[in-house]
């Protein structure tokens, strides 16, 4: 139970500081830009509790907001996501799975397509969200569909990324 938290701790740090010190400076064509710390959280069992997405959603949020100077936006951003979560998982989870015992979103728990369309609506309600608020309108919707499109496909790509090295790492350890 420790070193679950523990990992799931490492991840959200690594997670964070990727964020900031690298991803948060990339803009891919002008217009993507990876945001994969939703990762934070396929990697909690099922049987979370609720509130515990949104806080963590909130707490990944704040900081981030404090080190890229949007006040609010990605913290919004990832408590849509976090309330989001357990109701995208019901969705898209093995089916005849009764979640009586938790599983941890994954490959191995869901296999490749229910996972990747998993992670692809998490992030899609992510980049929806901070991009509608960090643009707060849509009247240029064509550079607002445009980023929040590559964004979610940027971020779902560095997400399965890191899924196929853990897989392959947990693989070969046994």
């Amino acid at each position: 139970m420790l070193s679950d938290t523990l990992k799931r701790t490492y991840w959200f740090i690594g997670l964070l500081l990727l964020q900031v010190a690298v991803l948060d400076h990339i803009a891919l064509l002008g217009y993507a830009i990876p945001m994969p710390y939703v990762y934070v959280f396929c990697l909690l069992p099922t049987n979370t509790q609720h509130w515990i997405y949104v806080v963590i959603g909130f707490t990944m949020g704040f900081l981030i907001d404090i080190f890229t100077s949007t006040p609010g936006v990605g913290s919004a951003a990832l408590c849509a996501t976090g309330l989001a979560t357990p109701y995208l998982l019901k969705l898209f989870a093995p089916s005849g799975y009764a979640f009586d015992e938790p599983f941890v979103p994954s490959v191995k728990t869901m296999e490749w397509l229910p996972f990747l369309r998993f992670v692809f609506s998490l992030v899609a309600v992510n980049c929806f969200v901070y991009f509608l608020l960090e643009a707060f309108t849509l009247m240029c919707f064509g550079r607002f569909f445009l980023t929040f499109l590559l964004s979610t496909l940027l971020s779902v790509a560095f997400i399965a990324t890191f899924e196929a090295l853990l897989n392959k790492k947990k693989s070969r350890n046994g």
